[in-house]
């Protein structure tokens, strides 16, 4: 008898761990990722301990390095690459991004959830201007709550003692309007808008990669209401110097050193020099002019 009882009361614990377990996946936004992308470099300890951190507070976490090489305090290069990657994750991904070469001043550590129930975690800099304007904004929320914070927390590694705590509650099914307040008064970058002007598209380089290949901020839309075809030749126009390219699908349509221009995989308006760098040979960066026109 005593056997039987032990019996059953093991198998209500167990049932009981079922319906807690549905219940917390159901009631989670979150999908229990946690995405990195900083500027810190693989050199020194800080990806070790922001790891440590998120997995003391969250041990089922799955951990994906997005990159930890967007160079040092570039916030147009770092939120473009936060972009681009953040576009390939599932819905309730938390993303910890740190270029926060203001760390430790009055500028202050957010949420962000957008209208596809991913959160980004990060200081008020702009960082998350592209994703803000591409998933749209449910709320925005500055993080006072120490609760989700490790303390002590310092001037100096905000990454490791708001950011990544805060993302691994979050993750772990938190609720995020916890966190603090909601506010409106956030930072985002002046993005100049491509556009067309008498058959010629007026745009800017808007993110480079370590190849030297130039993304620009023209989107597919413009390139198909100008018209262009593969094949079609253009004169193209970075930082005031002027080329003539052709329109491919690819590098190696082209002879090796070549120069082509080609609607990239994150739908923009590219260009490059096939096994060569073209931002070298434009000196070009991000804000560089970019006007291209189809020889007719």
């Amino acid at each position: 008898m005593r056997m039987k009882r032990i019996v059953l009361l093991a198998l209500i614990l167990v049932f009981a761990g079922v319906l807690v377990l549905s219940h917390s996946s159901v009631q989670r936004t979150s999908n229990g990722i946690i995405a990195f992308i900083t500027d810190w470099g693989s050199r020194d300890w800080y990806v070790g301990a922001v790891k440590g951190v998120a997995l003391s507070i969250f041990p089922e976490a799955t951990i994906v390095d997005i990159t930890h090489d967007v160079p040092p305090f570039e916030l147009e290069e770092g939120a473009a690459t936060l972009w681009f990657s953040s576009r390939e994750f599932p819905s309730g991904t938390v993303f910890v991004a740190v270029v926060d070469p203001g760390v430790g001043t009055e500028r202050r550590p957010l949420v962000v959830h957008t209208e596809n129930d991913m959160f980004f975690v990060g200081p008020d800099n702009g960082l998350f201007t592209y994703v803000m304007l591409d998933f749209g904004v449910k709320a925005v929320y500055q993080i006072t709550n120490e609760s989700f914070m490790k303390p002590p927390v310092s001037y100096t590694f905000h990454g490791r003692d708001i950011f990544t705590p805060t993302a691994a509650n979050l993750a772990a099914g938190r609720k995020v309007s916890d966190v603090g307040p909601e506010i409106t008064d956030y930072i985002m970058f002046d993005v100049g808008a491509a556009y067309i002007e008498n058959g010629i598209i007026y745009g800017e380089v808007m993110n480079h990669d370590q190849y030297g290949n130039l993304r620009t901020n023209v989107t597919r839309k413009y390139v198909d209401e100008l018209g262009l075809t593969f094949g079609d030749r253009i004169k193209l126009t970075v930082e005031g110097k002027t080329i003539e390219t052709v329109f491919v699908n690819t590098y190696g349509d082209v002879e090796v050193g070549e120069f082509l221009t080609y609607v990239a995989s994150t739908d923009q308006f590219a260009i490059a020099i096939n096994w060569g760098n073209a931002r070298e040979y434009f000196d070009a960066d991000i804000g560089s002019e970019v006007i291209i026109e189809k020889i007719k």
